[in-house]
């Protein structure tokens, strides 16, 4: 790409050179003109000398006396057409020249009409061409004509002379003046090609900021000087407003990408211009959407949500569900258009905690309704036995209140797990202490040891003493209940592995048994309230199924975790992560 100044200069060239080459054809034709003019100003000289001789001897007399101001060849022709004096033909024809012999050439015959006449013809009697002028003036009353001859030998060669010379001048005036114009262009066109030099670096894109054009010894009245002032007035406003901006979209970008909701925008031909963090964590794509179609979030739910709203101009609201990692999500999707038909705005709220609580609220009736309803109609139907029955056997009578009790155990039990339940929800602040975690552990071996005698216990205590703040007897519940599985779900004897230590600021306890395991199509819901992997075993082990549930929501509000590890027919390994801060740093 050509600069500003090699375009003015490769102009200027151009049109130089045309104008030499338009010009050139007419070289030839001035050499021309110039020798008739000289040929023409020696005949006017000759004919001044000669025409007022007394008589046409005399003229030839006075004729020869002119030849060292005359050309190559001279005639004189009479007002007859005859020629009257040669100045070769007489001495190159000898006795074969006469003075009868009548003149009819074309440059006679013109001047005798016109007063001058050219021609150029080749001579027969010389053997070269010649350029002939003749010119009529009057001698004693009659039109005489002078001829005169120039070798066109000689006019060619003054001709390519000239040539040669216009050329070579040309060429030095047009080298003297590519220099001059080179150097004033050079000197015009600095401050532009600075101001070229200085946008450039924006323009390519290394530079965010449009840069400062300075003049050196700019003045202010000079074009240039405000041209540039004029571009960084321009380029100060521009960067403000990009700056401005920048900063809104920045901060706008910044609210969007911390909403725990997702946000996409498309435009009116449904083209994504923008989407946040947590859109692409719920659509679940891989890489960037922006520029692509709506088709590219594959959900057809929200494709035709997007469109009706655009369509019908209001805001629109579904709910889907969608798969997330192997697990089911509830997204309530809102639809709303822009203004000015500019497209539409997709937000993706992510409500599984509230269907899950309303799911766990609903299946927490059902189950509890479920698990009081079956040891109550047990109840009743033995108690109207005996009661409609009042001479059973002893036996009889026996075991039909052996399995009231065990109904009415089973139940106490229940309903004791849901109070525990109702009773974590509320920890104050008043019922947490500083105990050691090691001696709390050591004291669910004795209460374990009472209830399974044949079980074997180990204990891999990997610090001397590990303290946390916490509800003792409801931490105490949890390891318990752990424990306790760990026994109910092992072919007896049951092998126990209890593991203490510490990572950081937490505590960790690792409960491991040698069990029957978990399926791993359960593992996901076994910390639900009232799940159970054998329902019936289950029930014949006395169990409610809230025991995972207490022990995990008494770690949760503790500020702890807890994980699992099964494999079915190997064992299970319970892993709990508790903070070991102090009274003020846990908030209940």
């Amino acid at each position: 790409m050509l600069s500003f100044r090699q375009k003015i200069f490769i102009t200027y060239l151009s049109v130089f050179l045309v104008f030499i080459i338009l010009m050139f054809p007419f070289v030839a034709k001035w050499v021309q003109t110039i020798v008739l003019q000289s040929m023409e100003a020696r005949a006017t000289e000759i004919i001044a000398h000669i025409k007022d001789a007394p008589n046409n001897d005399a003229l030839v007399r006075r004729l020869k006396d002119q030849k060292s101001i005359m050309f190559f060849r001279s005639s004189i022709i009479t007002n007859e057409h005859k020629v009257l004096y040669d100045s070769h033909t007489k001495r190159l024809l000898g006795p074969k020249f006469s003075q009868e012999y009548i003149v009819d050439h074309p440059e006679v015959l013109e001047a005798f009409q016109k007063g001058v006449g050219y021609h150029e013809d080749y001579s027969q009697i010389l053997n070269q061409k010649f350029a002939y002028f003749a010119k009529a003036f009057d001698f004693h009353g009659k039109t005489y004509v002078l001829r005169t001859a120039f070798p066109y030998q000689y006019v060619h060669e003054i001709i390519h002379d000239f040539e040669i010379g216009f050329l070579g001048l040309a060429i030095l005036i047009l080298l003297l003046f590519s220099i001059m114009t080179w150097f004033v262009i050079h000197y015009l066109t600095q401050p532009i090609q600075r101001i070229i030099n200085a946008v450039k670096p924006y323009q390519e894109g290394t530079e965010n900021i449009l840069p400062h054009i300075e003049l050196n010894n700019g003045n202010a009245s000079d074009d240039f000087y405000k041209l540039a002032n004029t571009l960084n007035s321009l380029s100060q406003k521009i960067q403000n407003h990009i700056n401005l901006i920048t900063n809104e979209k920045n901060e706008k970008k910044a609210i969007l990408e911390s909403l725990v909701e997702g946000v996409v925008a498309v435009d009116n031909d449904m083209d994504i211009t923008y989407t946040n963090y947590m859109a692409i964590k719920l659509m679940q794509v891989q890489e960037s959407l922006i520029g692509k179609k709506i088709t590219s979030l594959q959900n057809e739910s929200c494709q035709n949500l997007l469109l009706q709203c655009q369509n019908e101009k209001k805001p629109l609201t579904d709910t889907i569900e969608t798969m997330i990692e192997g697990k089911k999500y509830y997204l309530d999707i809102v639809a709303a258009p822009k203004k000015d038909d500019a497209g539409a705005i997709l937000v993706l709220q992510d409500k599984t905690a509230h269907y899950k609580i309303f799911e766990m609220r609903r299946d927490f009736i059902a189950n509890a309704s479920h698990e009081l309803k079956t040891p109550i109609t047990i109840i009743r139907g033995f108690a109207e036995a005996l009661h409609d029955n009042p001479d059973l056997s002893r036996d009889i009578q026996q075991e039909v209140t052996g399995k009231i009790v065990r109904n009415c155990t089973r139940m106490a039990a229940l309903i004791k797990d849901l109070l525990t339940l109702a009773d974590i929800e509320n920890i104050p602040s008043s019922r947490l202490s500083l105990f050691d975690l090691s001696e709390l552990i050591q004291r669910c071996f004795l209460t374990l040891a009472e209830v399974f005698p044949d079980a074997i216990v180990s204990f891999d205590k990997r610090k001397e003493s590990i303290e946390v703040y916490a509800d003792m007897d409801l931490l105490e519940l949890a390891i318990m209940n752990l424990m306790l599985n760990a026994a109910k779900y092992s072919n007896r004897p049951a092998h126990i592995h209890v593991m203490l230590d510490e990572e950081g600021d937490d505590a960790i306890i690792q409960v491991s048994d040698k069990g029957i395991g978990i399926p791993a199509a359960d593992q996901e819901h076994i910390f639900d309230r009232f799940y159970t992997v054998d329902k019936a075993h289950s029930q014949k082990m006395g169990g409610s199924g809230l025991g995972l549930s207490i022990v995990k929501t008494i770690v949760e509000k503790h500020y702890g975790t807890i994980t699992l590890q099964s494999e079915l027919g190997k064992g299970t390994t319970f892993t709990i992560h508790l903070p070991k801060g102090n009274l003020d740093e846990l908030e209940f």
